[in-house]
């Protein structure tokens, strides 16, 4: 019960800050925002992902564990990319 409270929350949560963020990054252009975006929209694919996989409604034969962690590490990757681009 709270992992999928939690997980809905993660995934509604994420997806308002890529909304915010894709309209910041239309008005203004910077690359830094797009980047940013990009993290909550894989955030809130995440959180779809464990919701779903509460419910057992998908499985992808991967051990959940070891996806969660490769999806945390590709959203940290483009975080730190968009605080080092210029």
């Amino acid at each position: 019960m709270i992992y999928t409270l939690v997980a809905v929350c993660l995934a509604g949560f994420a997806c308002i800050q890529a909304l915010v963020g894709l309209m910041s990054y239309r008005r203004t252009g910077k690359r830094k925002l797009l980047l940013i975006s990009l993290a909550f929209i894989i955030f809130t694919i995440k959180g779809i992902y464990a919701t779903l996989s509460a419910f057992a409604l998908i499985d992808f034969g991967v051990e959940p564990d070891l996806y969660m962690l490769l999806v945390d590490l590709i959203i940290v990757i483009l975080l730190y990319l968009s605080i080092i681009k210029e």
